[in-house]
């Protein structure tokens, strides 16, 4: 039986995130999720990162949502 084994160098992962609408307007919303091998920036993303992804992204909706009534 083998076994592979992979070490993983990476110290941070992120994914940021652009909205490209219908009428061609491109919206960049950030990053939007964030990993970390250190738990103190870990932490920071929870605390202040995320939030203002969430708020950025609720934003695009509630504009989205408006464009749409119209």
């Amino acid at each position: 039986m083998s076994e592979s084994t992979a070490r993983a160098s990476h110290r941070a992962v992120r994914q940021e995130f652009v909205i490209t609408r219908a009428d061609g307007t491109v919206i960049d919303l950030g990053v939007g999720a964030y990993w970390h091998r250190s738990p103190l920036r870990r932490l920071w993303w929870r605390l202040w990162g995320q939030p203002a992804f969430n708020r950025r992204a609720a934003a695009a909706n509630r504009d989205a949502a408006r464009a749409a009534k119209e």
